[in-house]
């Protein structure tokens, strides 16, 4: 995980990471430098930042009681820290017969922040992975072995680790990454189309709902199939939610061989319904 994350920069904007590599100070500081001030207690603000992402999950679909979260958080073993050092997650049950996955908790104030001189909503972002109900075990428990889950914990780590990826999202619009840790959650019939020679995954991230794509209101609320490009109510800063999606090989070489164009390809190719679903079993698009 620690080589990986070292490398982040330059995996997710496939060759192009290097205009980002900066001091590690920067990468922890918060995003938005203006810092906004608030009168409310840390407690308050990690409430109401809660509850606006909480009412985002529940306009989707049913919200599984139990919140998938460590009994300790990996911060204090060594691992990337989280704004709060809250590391949890959501899972949705949609109408629609699809379960999401939801990183909640980078986008937490940060508990190290004097509220006097300001703060954020942590990184700005969340992260989700959209999958079909049938792909995806039933208990909590055998939910968090899902190769679903291992890629969007793989995926928020880094961005932890990273601690600047809202600045490169706001600017690239889509990023890409290979994800170590995934493939062996991955039945071994899909691993020949999926993982490469390294044991890594790729993954597109930001793609938005088609209404989000073509609207110039990007709060609009999501229908029946979409999902909303940001969580409304945050009580300090904008906080976006990101599209995790699962590649296959060869549109993984499509990025590699071609960089930002070939991101924005695939975010054509990537239409209709399922256009933010991950699959094994979908037909690669390329």
């Amino acid at each position: 995980m620690g080589r990986l994350l070292s490398g982040f920069a330059d995996c997710i904007c496939c060759g192009r990471g290097n205009r980002y590599q900066s001091a590690d100070a920067w990468m922890n500081q918060p995003l938005n430098i203006f810092q906004p001030r608030s009168t409310a207690t840390l407690e308050d603000l990690l409430e109401k930042s809660s509850r606006a992402r909480e009412a985002v999950w529940q306009q989707l679909g049913s919200l599984e009681p139990l919140v998938l979260s460590h009994l300790v958080s990996p911060t204090l073993s060594g691992g990337p820290k989280w704004p709060a050092l809250r590391q949890a997650f959501r899972l949705v049950r949609r109408p629609n017969g699809n379960v999401i996955l939801a990183s909640d908790g980078l986008s937490d104030p940060f508990d190290d922040i004097t509220l006097g001189d300001g703060n954020v909503n942590g990184f700005g972002l969340e992260f989700y992975i959209e999958t079909p109900g049938n792909e995806i075990a039933e208990t909590i428990h055998d939910v968090k072995k899902s190769w679903q889950f291992q890629l969007l914990y793989t995926v928020s780590q880094l961005a932890a680790g990273h601690g600047g990826i809202r600045a490169i999202m706001d600017d690239m619009k889509l990023l890409s990454t290979e994800a170590e840790g995934v493939n062996e959650a991955i039945a071994e019939e899909h691993r020949k189309a999926l993982v490469n020679g390294a044991g890594r995954v790729g993954a597109l991230l930001g793609l938005q709902s088609p209404q989000d794509s073509s609207s110039a209101s990007a709060d609009k609320e999501a229908d029946s199939t979409g999902v909303p490009e940001r969580i409304p109510d945050m009580p300090l800063t904008e906080v976006k939610l990101v599209n995790i999606k699962l590649l296959t090989l060869a549109e993984l070489k499509l990025i590699t061989d071609r960089g930002a164009e070939g991101r924005k390809r695939l975010s054509e190719l990537f239409a209709g319904p399922e256009r933010l679903v991950s699959s094994l079993h979908r037909p690669s698009a390329v």
